[in-house]
Parts: structure tokens; sequence; C-alpha cells
């Protein structure tokens, strides 16, 4: 199989809602989704994402550079194409817009490269698992009032989901302990509750917040601080008996390596884009396994679920359907599970009309 050429499209997918939390406002995932054609006619898929039109547009344009080191070459040497790319971005550097760039690229040819070979991207890496533990953090933004908390933790647990997440960072720190006890009390004490203050706090309100969470049981906290204050978030994570969530706003195993040498991270929290694709998520996988730390994705839970089933030191996928309004069937979930299928590759078919509909208008 070689690839015979690479089709970029542009898009700006609404969000189900508005995006609400103490650092963001945003209300579309402007997109640019890569389709990679093998000369057999197989296509693989991968995307990135940024929030605003003018920085998808500078993704689109990193991804067009890169475009001449896949065309013409075999999937199947993923990892060399990787490293080719990696050389390529000397210049550039090795984190920000060019990593998320390669990411697309990177995950359409690791999509092609298991096609190639007959099977599911989660085989294909060696993974067994094909049901994977994912929580809902679609919902329970910081916007919300502290009854529709309590209605859409209700209806998250209905829809079966064993592990939801709550955003915090409120002006007030009562207010977020209220909206904790709300959810709390809602899911219950069988159901797993994660928190993500998404970098809203100083390293004094953290250790606070710590302090006064610990009786909700969290699963973990979420980016606590600012995500380059790594000594800073690492005087969090020692005083903390709720563990520190903490990485996807890091670049690459070089970025997620200075939280664990710091003790910053109990739980190591890699995006799938910020580590440039498929070969850099796993690349930091095997790193978190030598500090003895479990690897949760972020985001991405269309390809997240193949890196988890093919790491045994994965938790929780993060379940964010914001792109399946483009995509023709959306992955199963059964019992708080997402089900891994059988289809080779990744097993994603995108919406031909979605595509057009999200396309910007031309020259906008």
């Amino acid at each position: 199989m070689k690839i015979a050429s690479v089709v970029v499209h542009r898009l700006s997918v609404p969000l189900p809602r508005p995006l609400r939390t103490s650092i963001h406002d945003y209300t579309h995932a402007d997109t640019v989704l890569v389709e990679m054609r093998a000369d057999a006619g197989a296509i693989g898929s991968g995307y990135c994402f940024a929030f605003g039109p003018q920085r998808a547009a500078a993704l689109h344009a990193l991804v067009l550079d890169l475009l001449p080191l896949y065309e013409g070459r075999d999937p199947a040497a993923a990892r060399g194409h990787f490293a080719a790319a990696w050389r390529a971005m000397n210049f550039m550097g090795h984190a920000g817009a060019a990593m998320m760039a390669l990411a697309a690229l990177d995950a359409a040819c690791w999509d092609l490269a298991a096609q190639a070979a007959g099977e599911p991207l989660w085989r294909f890496l060696g993974g067994e698992r094909r049901e994977i533990p994912c929580y809902a953090s679609e919902g329970l933004w910081l916007n919300a009032s502290i009854e529709e908390l309590r209605e859409e933790a209700l209806s998250l647990k209905a829809r079966g989901f064993r592990a939801v997440k709550l955003r915090v960072g409120k002006p007030s720190l009562e207010e977020d302990l209220a909206r904790a006890r709300a959810v709390r009390e809602a899911i219950g004490d069988e159901t797993a509750l994660m928190a993500d203050a998404n970098q809203g706090w100083s390293v004094e309100a953290a250790q606070r917040a710590c302090r006064e969470l610990e009786p909700f049981g969290l699963a973990w906290l979420e980016e606590p601080v600012d995500h380059e204050d790594v000594r800073g978030c690492a005087r969090v994570a020692r005083g903390s008996k709720v563990p520190i969530c903490t990485g996807e706003t890091n670049y690459g195993p070089r970025g997620l390596r200075h939280l664990l040498v710091a003790g910053a991270a109990d739980i190591l929290m890699a995006d799938l884009e910020r580590c440039a694709g498929v070969t850099g998520w796993m690349k930091s996988a095997a790193l978190a396994k030598d500090y003895g730390k479990p690897i949760t994705p972020h985001l991405f839970h269309e390809v997240s679920a193949h890196l988890m089933s093919a790491t045994p030191g994965a938790v929780w996928c993060e379940h964010m359907p914001w792109w399946e309004p483009v995509i023709q069937e959306p992955m199963e979930m059964r019992e708080g599970n997402l089900v891994l299928s059988e289809k080779p590759g990744l097993g994603i078919a995108w919406d031909e009309a979605a595509l057009r509909k999200y396309a910007p208008p031309a020259g906008g």
C-alpha cells in the first residue's frame, strides 16, 4: 500500500453547547481533518483542532507543509515518517501548532497501516481490551446552576456513565464546594467524580481547594494551576490527598517528563494532538510506565480508546462528542464503556454532507 494523496478539510463544528470553563469561552471546534488516501482505495483519518478559525487556518497551513513527507510512501512505516516530520519541525520547534498538525497526519497514517494489515488499530497496536471505561466530559460546565448540575448529573448517570467530570474554578471556593456537593449527591458514591479547574487557581488557592474537596472522594483534580508552573503543581500534588491529574496542555514526551520528574502528576493526562499523534502518545505512555504513573487520554475518544486498549496502565477515556456531527456512526457505548469495533483501522467514516455543511465559506 502507498499513500497516493492526502485530502485536507477545514471545518467549523458547532459545539453542542457553549464551552465555559475558568479560562475558556467558545462555541465551535475549528477543525482540520485529514483523509489520507491509499492507492488501494483505503482512507486513513486524522484530525486536529483549535478554538478560532484563524488558528485553525494556521494548523491547515502546517498540515499542508508536512504532506510531502507522507505522500507516495508506505503507511506501514508510520514511525519513520513521524521521525522525518520531527526533524523537519526543528526550526518551528516541538511544541505548539506544528505538533498539532503532525498529529492529524500521524493518526491518519496509523489508521491506514492498520487497514493494510486488516486489523482494527487497537489490535494492530497490541491491544486486547474491546471495552474501554469512559467518563462523561460533555456536561457539568462552569456556567450551570446548582439545579442544572443536579439534573444533568442524573441524566448522565441514566445514560450509563459510571464516571462524570465537573468543572470548578468559580470566583468563590464555596460555590465550587456547593456544586461538587450537588453532583456527588445526585450520582451517589458508586459513580466516580472528577473535577477540572482548567488552570484557574493559584498554588495557594489550589492547595486550599484540595483540602476542602477531600470529602467528595474525587478520582482526580485536573489542572489545578497554570500548566507551565510545574513546580507549583508539584507543591499542590505533594500536599494533596486528592490525586492530581495534569499534562493535557504540555507538549509531547519531553513536556510530560518535566511533570513526572517534578512529581507534579499523580495521573498523567496526555493529549493526542499535543503529543503529535499516535506515535507521540504511545511514547508518552511508555514514559508514564517508566515512572509508575497511570496515564489517561485527553479528548479524541475515537482514537484515544484504541490507544488505551494497547496501554495496560491507561485509565478512563474522556468521552467528548464534539465531532459526532461529522461522523457517520459514533462509537458504541455499553454500560459506561466505549466499545471498540472490529473494523480495520480506526473504523471512522465521515459524513460527506456534514463536511460540506461545516466547511468555512470560500475565502473565509
